[in-house]
């Protein structure tokens, strides 16, 4: 075979590359399974800390009733909001329309390059403008509204596109809020095919195209699932096809079943601690979006006490990144384009902060451990770095559970040239706090501690097969060389007491399960447990079964029981979407007396009893939002109930409790009853 002969060499193996990279890239196909298999960017777990901006027509009025949302002016006429219709009418008549807001929605004032520069020196790292709200008022130039947007309007500006390029010229990331849904528009919900295929799609790429976004925070995903939205679709042509940046991150709301389950990151709202300590949460990356005041869009209702201070709103970025977590935190500027002075005095001061200690925040990661007192924690990227979070500290020594310090840096504080003495003694870290030090400490809300360390271990992985009674428990390491210790019940592990583990082992009875990794050279890694279920006939709980719409367990405890069986947790019923609830009561054994505190995480509401005493009240219409109670509680069987109702959108529900002998877990099963006879 003669040689090859190429012509022109350079533009050969160009073609060869590109063809490559083509080869290599990874299409995604139209379904969950496909999409799911994308990884959250990096860029966007490093960021941490985004400016959200809800920005309309909504914002000539500018009023809701305190706590509410402004921007959901529109809604509160339609569905016959007596405060929002008198107010109405008596600013601006009975006779005029929402959409007569365009010519009053001026925007005279708008600087997209100060709002940018505002943003970074707030510390943010992205920027999320609200393209479309539920009202459908768009701020770009889509074709298909008609000329219900702001390039139409009296603007006559494309908001967005402007905003865009201010804020990536600023080197922040830059994207947009798009709702799926409209309270308006002619062809919804009456024919939501013809809406989605000839109206709310093809406006969606277009304003993706035009925009080239770096994050989507889609929403309004509730009223239909994921399957009527063509959602899946959507996400294939986003990834696949679409001038979007190649590192796009989306959000979880593409219909009423994906919230925490399918899309991007997970969001919540005003809700912080459903994010907890997830799992999943911190591996897909989740994100707490909420207002300075109670409402997105300007609220002219609200007054400087409805505002968060910036203290506040600094102790909540450290609390959400400390469980690997962003804040989103949004501004509702005038009509006229101006951020009202409140909330730019709020990002300054939070830039302020973070000017002296956003290296404890950024492109940091989730700390092994949770909890020491009072304390938060960071921990960086190589994990040498542990970084301590404090909003007092003590005036002649800091004890830090459960870390050691390493090596022969000093520890700082960040924001200072204070260098501190420390000890290491058995499992706990020491730091001396010299003579006069309050002294000469600048006030902050919270401090920062930057302390070297070894690496943490990774947490070791259970795997435990319940089958005739028997459990056949394995435990692998996540390290070469780990040391793996266990223990049951609440006791300790301690390296020199705690069982070693050599080869999977059976167990006949129910108990916790507590494992943890060691190694030299290496912090300890978190302990792991989990419960080993070895169930009979007496465990489990009633689980009742209610159908209807309601805003309240009352209402629904009024309600014809549909199904009655015995489940073994709190478990819903998987074929149940929108329009029905549950109680489940049954019998909870207490092993030691203490104070018990109980969690309900739901969507929508939830209360739990114990001993029909209201201990957890979670009710009402929300998203996902955790509350908890705490009840004393002697040794013994004790009565438990809960209820729960989904009257829409993404019903989800988890029992939890802690205890002054373990940290928050779920309920296990083993301690569950349908009676109170019970023997063992």
């Amino acid at each position: 075979m003669s040689p090859l002969h190429v012509k022109n060499p350079i533009k050969f193996f160009t073609l060869i590359f590109i063809a490559t990279l083509m080869l290599c890239a990874k299409d995604y196909d139209p379904n969950w399974k496909s999409l799911d298999s994308r990884t959250t960017p990096q860029w966007y777990k490093d960021a941490k800390f985004g400016i959200f901006i809800h920005w309309g027509l909504y914002s000539v009025p500018a009023w809701g009733p305190k706590g509410s949302y402004a921007e959901w002016y529109l809604k509160g006429l339609q569905r016959g909001d007596s405060l929002r219709i008198d107010y109405h009418e008596k600013t601006f008549g009975k006779e005029f329309s929402y959409r007569s807001f365009i010519d009053l929605f001026k925007a005279e004032k708008y600087d997209p390059d100060a709002w940018a520069n505002l943003f970074k020196i707030a510390g943010a790292k992205y920027v999320v403008l609200t393209s479309k709200h539920h009202d459908g008022f768009c701020l770009w130039p889509s074709a298909e509204s008609n000329g219900y947007n702001s390039v139409s309007g009296v603007s006559n500006r494309d908001l967005l596109g402007d905003l865009n390029t201010a804020v990536k010229n600023a080197g922040l990331k830059s994207g947009f809020y798009y709702s799926l849904y409209e309270w308006e528009h002619p062809d919804y919900p009456s024919n939501v095919p013809k809406y989605v295929d000839e109206y709310m799609l093809p406006q969606f790429r277009d304003v993706v195209q035009r925009s080239e976004p770096d994050i989507i925070f889609s929403d309004g995903e509730w009223d239909r699932d994921s399957g009527e939205w063509r959602s899946e679709e959507f996400l294939a042509w986003l990834y696949n096809e679409s001038n979007a940046s190649e590192d796009v991150v989306v959000n979880d709301r593409w219909g009423g079943e994906t919230r925490f389950k399918h899309g991007g990151y997970f969001s919540t709202e005003y809700d912080p601690n459903s994010g907890s300590m997830n799992e999943e949460f911190i591996h897909r990356g989740w994100e707490e979006c909420r207002g300075i005041g109670r409402s997105f869009g300007y609220n002219q209702n609200e007054g400087p006490e409805d505002y968060n201070t910036s203290e506040d709103l600094i102790r909540l970025l450290v609390d959400i990144v400390s469980r690997g977590g962003n804040l989103l935190l949004n501004v509702g500027p005038k009509a006229d384009g101006t951020i009202p002075d409140i909330m730019a005095d709020r990002l300054r001061e939070i830039g302020t902060w973070l000017e002296k200690n956003g290296e404890a925040i950024y492109e940091t990661t989730v700390n092994q451990i949770t909890i020491s007192g009072e304390t938060k924690f960071t921990l960086s990227k190589d994990q040498r770095t542990l970084f301590a979070f404090m909003e007092d500290i003590p005036k002649s020594e800091i004890i830090i559970q459960g870390v050691q310090a390493s090596g022969k840096n000093q520890i700082h504080l960040l924001g200072t040239n204070e260098k501190f003495i420390w000890r290491n003694h058995r499992d706990n870290l020491t730091i001396i706090i010299p003579k006069g030090f309050h002294d000469i400490l600048e006030e902050s809300p919270v401090y920062v501690f930057k302390i070297p360390v070894d690496p943490f271990l990774n947490k070791p992985k259970i795997e435990i097969i319940e089958t005739d009674g028997i459990a056949i428990v394995s435990i692998e390491a996540q390290n070469e060389n780990a040391e793996l210790r266990y223990s049951f019940g609440n006791r300790k592990i301690s390296r020199n007491s705690a069982k070693k583990y050599g080869e999977p082992f059976k167990l006949d009875n129910s108990t916790m399960l507590n494992v943890q990794s060691f190694a030299e050279g290496f912090q300890p890694s978190i302990v792991v447990s989990a419960p080993v279920n070895i169930l009979h006939d007496d465990n489990g709980l009633i689980r009742r079964t209610y159908l209807g719409q309601w805003g309240n367990c009352v209402e629904m405890l009024e309600s014809v029981v549909q199904e009655e069986q015995t489940v073994f947790d709190f478990e819903l019923n998987n074929e149940k979407k929108n329009n029905f609830g549950h109680t489940f009561k049954g019998y909870i054994k207490i092993d030691k007396r203490g104070e018990y505190e109980f969690q309900t995480v739901s969507d929508d509401g939830s209360k739990l009893l114990i001993n029909g005493q209201p201990v957890v009240d979670n009710d009402g219409l929300h998203s996902r939002q955790a509350v908890s109670g705490n009840i004393h509680l002697k040794k013994g069987m004790h009565q438990i109930e809960v209820q729960f109702f989904e009257r829409g959108g993404q019903e989800s529900l988890d029992v939890k409790w802690k205890s002054p002998y373990f940290e928050w877990r779920d309920i296990p099963a083993f301690k569950l009853f349908t009676r109170l006879d019970v023997k063992r």
